[in-house]
């Protein structure tokens, strides 16, 4: 059970309430939707790189799993197992994401990504030698938004863990990436 229970939609503001009834029934946004005037702004931001990112979407579901593994986040987990699969990952590279580093079911890309991964939530600053390696691979964009994927979902994995979101009792049908982007389109 949650520390602090769910908001009441009905008590939210306009915008947040009309946002929420547009997302997928996940009991994470029925938390963070009380978060105050920070909730349509960091769904935006978590589509723009759920959506609209640079990111391969199976690294960058694989970089969501290994900080949810290094966080030990049970929710985090759960929830993108489940879009990894919908979106075509086998199971074989799912259950490598919480393995040693390099596998050979990862790219050469992936691997670097990982292994930075490691190192970032670890360390804060990964190490220039693994900086370069996954520099290599993604360039720029990529890079930035490798590092703002680990941290987003450092943060996601605390929030879940300190107020104990409970996981659903039933799986939404779908990944839940289209519902959220088209609630933000209508949301402009």
């Amino acid at each position: 059970m949650a520390r602090i229970p769910y908001p009441d939609p009905a008590a939210l503001p306009a915008e947040a309430r009309s946002l929420l009834e547009s997302l997928p029934q996940l009991n994470i946004f029925r938390m963070i939707a009380g978060a105050g005037a920070s909730f349509v702004p960091f769904m935006a931001f978590i589509n723009s790189y759920l959506n609209a990112g640079v990111l391969d979407p199976e690294l960058r579901e694989l970089v969501i799993l290994r900080v949810g593994h290094l966080c030990g986040s049970a929710y985090e987990l759960h929830q993108h197992r489940r879009v990894s699969r919908m979106i075509g990952m086998s199971e074989e590279r799912i259950a490598a994401s919480a393995g040693a580093l390099p596998s050979p079911l990862f790219s050469a890309a992936e691997n670097a990504a990982l292994a930075f991964t490691d190192d970032q939530v670890a360390h804060v600053k990964a190490d220039a030698a693994l900086f370069a390696e996954a520099h290599r691979h993604l360039g720029d964009a990529g890079m930035q938004e490798l590092v703002i994927v680990i941290g987003t979902y450092l943060l996601v994995c605390r929030y879940l863990e300190t107020f104990e979101i409970d996981l659903e009792e039933t799986d939404i049908p779908t990944s839940g990436l289209d519902e959220i982007r088209r609630g933000l389109e209508k949301h402009g």
